[in-house]
């Protein structure tokens, strides 16, 4: 499988619009109320998991009617929905992409599980593989190495987060570049790309490397 997008539970004001209106193909899983979400825009997800403990009784048995796949977890769990998705995502698909949907906004514990949960050695294969989407924001992964990142045509700007502890960290052309920086987690942010294709390197470590622009009617001081 080429791709496969998940769908998450956060808040739908967060959604881009090509979610909102349903132009985004599947195949798609999600996680607990986002299997709902799915198939009100006509898409049914092709695995679910999840406590369920967001649905009424009456959403659960529709779920349970349409679902194809659904694995159904305690509350009292180890791992987030999130974590038990992706864990099932590769096990059972082997995906090449991975996009994840509503894993932003609302709660801030669950924003930060959801970016922080890429630093576990267990996901380690699949790191390089995700990408969470939001209606401002694109977060994407990467391990050590050299790596070339091309704008998205909507985006303005371009932050690098160690995740964990770097070494080496390199931002060879873009508007603010940086030399062969170690240290601890820290955000570099309000970055820019000097044309469409930027590059950047390091040693070791994780890196998130965001890219985002400001919402319609707002500056970057607000």
């Amino acid at each position: 499988m080429k791709r496969i997008r998940l769908l998450i539970g956060g808040p739908v004001t967060e959604w881009p619009d090509d979610l909102k209106n349903g132009r985004l193909a599947g195949p798609w899983a999600a996680a607990d109320r986002g299997s709902l979400r799915l198939l009100n825009l006509g898409q049914i997800p092709i695995l679910t998991v999840g406590d369920f403990d967001s649905v009424t009784t009456e959403e659960q048995q529709k779920l349970v009617d349409q679902l194809p796949k659904i694995v159904s977890v305690k509350p009292e769990k180890d791992d987030t929905d999130t974590e038990l998705l992706l864990s099932l995502v590769e096990k059972n698909y082997q995906p090449d992409e991975i996009e994840i949907y509503g894993a932003t906004g609302g709660r801030i514990d669950q924003l930060l599980s959801n970016i922080w949960i890429f630093t576990q050695p267990r996901f380690s294969a699949i790191v390089e593989k995700i990408t969470i989407i939001d209606r401002i924001n694109r977060i994407s992964f990467f391990l050590p190495g050299e790596h070339t990142i091309e704008k998205e045509p909507t985006m303005k700007y371009l932050g690098f987060m160690p995740l964990t502890p770097v070494s080496g960290l390199t931002l060879d052309d873009e508007k603010y570049r940086l030399t062969n920086w170690s240290g601890n987690p820290f955000s570099f942010s309000s970055n820019e790309f000097d044309g469409t294709v930027n590059h950047f390197s390091f040693k070791s470590g994780i890196v998130a490397v965001i890219q985002s622009r400001d919402l319609i009617g707002q500056t970057a001081d607000q």
